[in-house]
């Protein structure tokens, strides 16, 4: 129970990224973040406070929510939940060449948050997607092989850039039908979603939306599917009483033993456990 029976962070480095997983318990303090970084919350987190260059804000974080810390760090005062990112350190020549590729002139890192005293920080499923997959790799529960990790570093520089991933010959989705697929997939997870149905959102063929749907994510789509059916397993676990057979089979999986081997896949711990651990934490503070 190493993983998650405190704070933890599990780090790798990529060629033109480094990576951390952070795992926190609920928190209340001042924790300074590290400048110019993107941010993925896996969780919702409703009442967060964070100080922005001398003024508190009041933050909503979508699941999935992303953002940007930008030159000046931000100060995290009191998060109620437990709660799991990933932090994202790209190489700024990344980004760069990625925004002269795209006809820019350059590329600079702007923060998210401003002077809006209660910001929202929404939702980012193209960024998600490759945190899921970062977040494996961090946790040793995946090894990148040198193109998936270049190919994941090229994916997220395009993204933070708006690449036109559209354009012809690209391989990948347009950005409106990939958000179309994804909420579609947010919304139905309870569901027995099949390729095919996914594919008619982004109007292809089955073979040319599961080639164009892993090239604009790093994932392929039974796999994504996967992930974001784990993710809501791991808030259900936190946040409500019911068992884990029911959790399992209200996400379609076909029986208990392939949840769990599952579970542990993605996250590196049984989902019993996890609910032990994250139950004690909360029943001792």
């Amino acid at each position: 129970m190493a993983l998650y029976g405190g704070e933890r962070r599990h780090r790798i480095a990529l060629q033109r990224l480094n990576v951390t997983y952070a795992w926190l318990p609920p928190f209340e303090g001042a924790s300074k973040t590290i400048p110019n970084r993107l941010e993925v919350v896996f969780s919702r987190h409703p009442r967060v406070a964070i100080e922005q260059a001398g003024t508190t804000l009041d933050v909503d974080v979508a699941a999935g929510g992303f953002y940007v810390v930008g030159p000046e760090p931000t100060t995290l005062l009191r998060v109620p939940e437990f709660s799991d990112t990933l932090e994202i350190y790209p190489d700024t020549t990344l980004l760069e060449t990625a925004a002269v590729e795209n006809g820019q002139s350059g590329f600079v890192l702007h923060p998210t948050l401003g002077k809006d005293p209660s910001p929202r920080i929404a939702a980012d499923r193209t960024m998600l997607a490759l945190a899921h997959v970062l977040r494996q790799a961090c946790l040793g529960q995946r090894k990148l092989s040198p193109i998936e990790a270049s190919t994941l570093e090229h994916l997220l520089a395009a993204h933070m850039v708006g690449s036109a991933t559209s354009r012809r010959g690209s391989g990948k989705l347009p950005p409106i039908s990939l958000k179309r697929v994804l909420d579609r997939i947010e919304d139905e997870l309870d569901q027995p979603l099949t390729l095919d149905q996914l594919a008619g959102e982004a109007c292809l063929s089955a073979f040319h939306f599961a080639r164009s749907f892993k090239s604009s994510t790093g994932l392929a789509p039974h796999k994504y599917v996967l992930a974001r059916k784990i993710e809501r397993a791991k808030q259900q676990l936190m946040t409500t009483n019911r068992t884990v057979g029911e959790i399992a089979t209200s996400l379609g999986f076909e029986n208990l033993h392939h949840f769990r081997r599952q579970f542990r896949a993605q996250l590196g711990v049984l989902p019993g456990m996890l609910r032990d651990v994250t139950r004690g934490s909360l029943q001792m503070a």
